[in-house]
């Protein structure tokens, strides 16, 4: 019996596996993206093409070829324009593929195919010329109508793809791509040069026994995609996952992949069933097929119940009832010879059992074994049967699939070790930087942020890890802290601050999706050319960023870069790195907090001038240097003249304004090293630092002082105003900060008492004028009690009548060591230092109790006038002090 036949069908039988599988995977990497379920029909054509001449190949009689070879029409007629479809979208032509007299080009070609050389069998049945050859049955061309229009139809589709690729890699501007194009271009080339030999000229011209090979020469571009699929991410995968659970073996992903290989488990016992009986055993093709089918179809039911919306609880349900199923189906199939051979077939779902964590399914499947087998033993409790090839490829083929699932099982166990590891070693970390965090501030944010990017780069085994932080307006991106590991060169020297609108479809992303991921910079599209300009200076070829975020305002960016080999992030490790930013951005929020706490301790609100404290540190400071280096220091107090009016004017806000202009205006007149703080209400202290001669000083305040001779514009309106400046020179009047601060002071009120709109260097008069002044006022303080104070009665002669006819009561101050003091020096001390009010009262009651005495004499009574100071109207008890005096 010639057995080449059911070789060549063995053949065409794997070529239909291989499509079968590569159209599943190719549909489950993303089932949402069209050009991965066009790729699907197209390996469903071409799975009815190479399955239907599997079995015309080895048919026994002309019927049964004939019939096999009209259902291949199905797939060799619709798989060119399928093909081209896909190409279309591959190449990025996706204006053309939405419009509907595009698909009316392509597939009224095929359609055409399939009515005359499968649906109307008057026309199909003269498009065959079939003969039974050594090798099988082939197809030797009637060469009419029908044929070219297939030839033309197979040719310029083919030809239009192979161009349209060719096209592509030329128009694109990724090196991926372009690689892709040229590996597609050329294995579809060879293709079509192979198969037009053997499926054309062979069969047409040449007298070669040869089938018909075009069902396996299709295996090249298949092969060549999915080399694409895994070098250059063609076709990329859905990724989003979830980690698992507390108390999972199982992550989402994983779970559904053991489905898939159960799935595929199925699928493949039932192929290798009918590759046994059919193509070994040579058993018909009914019996072959039925078996065949029931486990295909099983297979199927487990893929489809995990694709319904429901819990996975429920999943397994049914999962598990389906499993169940199977076990006696399978096993009473073959009680003829007592189960010799797929006894062992539940081994296989127990062994996938095993990583899940319900254990009722263990349970059931061992129950549905064990009944199974007692069944078998009770009908077939003693039987003799002859193993053949059929039995033997069995066992081969169901110990291959134990031994693949068991590795596979085995990997879920490695994965999910390494993952209990890497979340060990993770919390680890976190723990690290955590307590490194809880000591951060801005003295050593550098540091603490450079070991957090260090520990986190070693974990991930980057290159380099670092912080990108957006400036204030958020219009640029700043490169602030870097880790970089052995080797590796720093990129702080190599990247500037870039602009935000440079990174626009970075921030796009990350607006969409958060975590922008880049497995390979080659890949990015043309729209990104700045940013893969900038990456590949850095020598970057992947990267992945975690926006950096504090109550909900985006900080910047966490960015690792791997330079040395392309890095695939799993995606367990997103959920790890948001809490590395989360860190940082905690982190930097901190020490935000600590500047402007600090902001708000050394600068003026209002102005953003440093304050009075800060004024003071500073000026410690510049005099400890000027004592090393003999320069002067200037201490200017500056204060506005009149600025109550303005107040009045304008209001607080309009007030609030113009001081802003003047701080604005001192802080232009100085240098940078100089410092100009606002020291309170209407009051500024200027500090000049590291002056080296005196009467550089005096330069410095005329052109301070010059600031004032242009108008403020406040709220649109002009307003002059003036300034009166006191100036404390170190280290002449003094060399203490206070002092220094304490003498410009002097100064300034001297300035005010010459006319204001001047300045006025501190000298020792007015130290002096001071110290004088001081002394009499704590003298002034113990005066009354010690009764230093006198009235003088100066009599108010009629020059009429010659007689008095009043007196006015002046105060003398007789001091013990200093003799009689004017009342024009002593009065203006006590109103500065509140004493007016009581010495006033004591002079009203003197001077009535006087008055009085005088009377009681027997002088006739005389009017008595005593001076009052402004201070004394303002007081409200001035009325019940005359009132008490005069009782």
């Amino acid at each position: 019996m010639n057995i080449l036949p059911f070789y060549f069908s063995l053949f065409f039988f794997v070529a239909f596996a291989i499509y079968f599988f590569f159209g599943i995977y190719i549909l489950v990497l993303n089932t949402k993206a069209l050009i991965n379920r066009v790729f699907f029909l197209l390996c469903l054509a071409l799975c009815v093409w190479s399955f239907a001449f599997s079995i015309a190949n080895s048919a026994p009689d002309y019927e049964t070829v004939l019939f096999w070879r009209r259902v291949s029409v199905f797939g060799w007629g619709t798989m060119y324009s399928i093909l081209l479809h896909f190409i279309l979208i591959l190449t990025e032509k996706n204006r053309i593929v939405k419009k509907v007299w595009v698909y009316l080009m392509l597939y009224l070609p095929a359609a055409l195919i399939v009515f005359a050389f499968s649906l109307y069998s008057d026309l199909a049945t003269g498009q065959y010329n079939l003969v039974n050859t050594s090798a099988g049955w082939i197809n030797v061309s009637v060469n009419n109508l029908w044929d070219w229009f297939f030839n033309i139809y197979y040719a310029g589709f083919t030809i239009t793809g192979v161009w349209l690729i060719r096209q592509w890699g030329r128009s694109v501007l990724e090196r991926g791509k372009k690689k892709q194009a040229y590996l597609l271009a050329a294995s579809f080339i060879t293709a079509l040069l192979l198969g037009s030999m053997t499926d054309i000229i062979f069969s047409t011209y040449l007298p070669a026994n040869v089938p018909q090979m075009g069902p396996v020469i299709i295996l090249i571009p298949i092969t060549t995609i999915f080399y694409a699929i895994k070098r250059y991410d063609l076709m990329i995968p859905d990724k989003m996952s979830r980690t698992p659970e507390t108390g999972e073996i199982l992550s989402e992903a994983t779970r559904k992949r053991i489905y898939q290989y159960l799935t595929l488990s199925f699928i493949l016992g039932s192929m290798l069933y009918f590759i046994a009986n059919y193509f070994i055993d040579q058993a018909p093709l009914s019996s072959a097929g039925f078996f065949s089918i029931s486990l295909f179809l099983m297979g199927i039911a487990v893929h489809f119940v995990q694709q319904l919306k429901i819990q996975d609880d429920y999943k397994d349900i049914i999962s598990i009832f389906v499993l169940t199923f199977s076990i006696p189906f399978i096993t009473l199939s073959f009680l003829e010879y007592a189960a010799i051979t797929v006894w062992a077939v539940p081994f296989i779902f127990v062994i996938l059992s095993v990583v899940f964590s319900k254990r009722r399914m263990i349970v059931i499947l061992t129950i549905a074994v064990i009944l199974t087998q007692i069944a078998v033993w009770l009908k077939a409790p003693t039987l003799m049967v002859q193993v053949s090839g059929a039995d033997h490829l069995g066992r081969i083929g169901i110990l291959g699939i134990v031994i693949w699932l068991a590795f596979h099982v085995n990997r879920v166990y490695i994965e999910r070790l390494k993952e209990n590891d890497e979340q060990i070693r993770f919390q680890k970390m976190i723990s690290q930087i955590s307590t490194a965090f809880v000591t951060l501030n801005s003295s050593n944010l550098d540091e603490k942020i450079k070991q957090m990017l260090q520990l986190s780069g070693e974990h991930y085994q980057v290159d380099r890890a670092y912080l990108l932080l957006f400036s204030k307006g958020q219009k640029k991106m700043v490169y602030a802290h870097e880790w970089c590991n052995d080797g590796i060169e720093s990129a702080v020297n190599i990247i500037e601050d870039i602009p935000t609108d440079f990174f626009s479809r970075w921030m796009e992303q990350s607006q969409n999706n958060g975590v922008v991921l880049i497995t390979d910079v080659d890949m990015l599209p043309p729209e990104a050319g700045q940013e893969k300009e900038l990456l590949k200076k850095q020598q970057i070829q992947s990267l992945i960023s975690i926006p950096v975020t504090n109550k909900g305002k985006l900080m910047g960016f966490l960015v690792f870069d791997s330079l040395k080999s392309l890095k695939n992030w799993r995606n367990d490790y997103l959920n790890m790195l948001t809490i590395l930013a989360n860190l940082s951005a905690d982190a930097l929020a901190k020490v935000e907090a600590e500047k402007e706490i600090n902001y708000m301790a050394y600068y003026d609100p209002l102005t953003g001038l440093p304050n009075r404290i800060l004024l003071r540190n500073r000026l410690h400071q510049a005099i400890y240097l000027a004592k090393r280096t003999e320069k002067f220091i200037g201490v200017i107090f500056l204060d506005l003249d009149s600025f109550k009016a303005v107040n009045d004017t304008m209001g607080h806000e309009g007030g609030d304004e113009l001081l802003k202009e003047v701080a604005q205006k001192l802080s232009a007149r100085v240098r940078k090293y100089d410092t100009v703080s606002r020291f309170g209400g209407d009051e500024f202290l200027i500090m000049l630092a590291q002056i080296p001669r005196r009467k550089d000083i005096q330069k410095i305040v005329k052109n301070i002082m010059k600031a004032f001779e242009q108008p403020v514009i406040v709220q649109d309106e002009e307003f002059f105003i003036t300034a009166s400046a006191g100036i404390a020179v170190y280290p002449e009047d003094g060399e203490e900060a206070e002092t220094l601060i304490k003498n410009a002071d002097l100064a300034m009120y001297s300035a005010k008492e010459q006319g204001k709109n001047r300045s006025a260097f501190c000298s020792p008069v007015m130290k002096e004028d001071v110290l004088k002044k001081m002394q009499l006022t704590n003298s002034l303080y113990r005066a009354q009690e010690r009764n230093e104070l006198l009235l003088y009665y100066q009599p108010q002669v009629s020059v009429i009548t010659k007689k008095i006819i009043g007196l006015e009561a002046l105060i003398r101050w007789k001091h013990p060591t200093q003799g009689m003091i004017s009342p024009g020096l002593f009065i203006p001390l006590a109103e500065q230092a509140g004493l007016i009010n009581p010495i006033g009262e004591w002079v009203i009651r003197t001077a009535c109790h006087q008055n009085k005495v005088w009377q009681d004499m027997g002088l006739p009574p005389v009017r008595m006038a005593v001076n009052l100071s402004v201070e004394q109207f303002r007081n409200p008890n001035l009325v019940g002090v005359v009132e008490n005096a005069l009782r």
